[in-house]
């Protein structure tokens, strides 16, 4: 005999809007100190494991929506 239980999904919460400013703010920092980089420098650089899950695409598309930050090739990104 099987048994059913059940047990909630855990939930992430997402980062406020203030804050995704912030991160954003640090992404733009370290591109215009360290040039274009790919997703994978990104992340290894701003130590992005830390932020929560989606913060840094969240992030990278504020930069994008205010001009800060360019596609510089495919998954790589520049400041303007």
């Amino acid at each position: 005999m099987s048994r059913n239980i059940w047990a909630p999904r855990p939930t992430y919460q997402r980062a406020a809007s203030a804050d995704i400013d912030d991160y954003a703010e640090a992404v733009v920092k370290l591109l215009r100190e360290q040039g274009p980089l790919s997703v994978k420098a990104l992340r290894e650089r701003a130590q992005t494991r830390y932020w929560g899950p989606g913060v840094l695409g969240a992030a990278l598309r504020r930069a994008r929506e205010q001009g800060r930050i360019r596609r510089a090739g495919y998954r790589t990104y520049a400041a303007t």
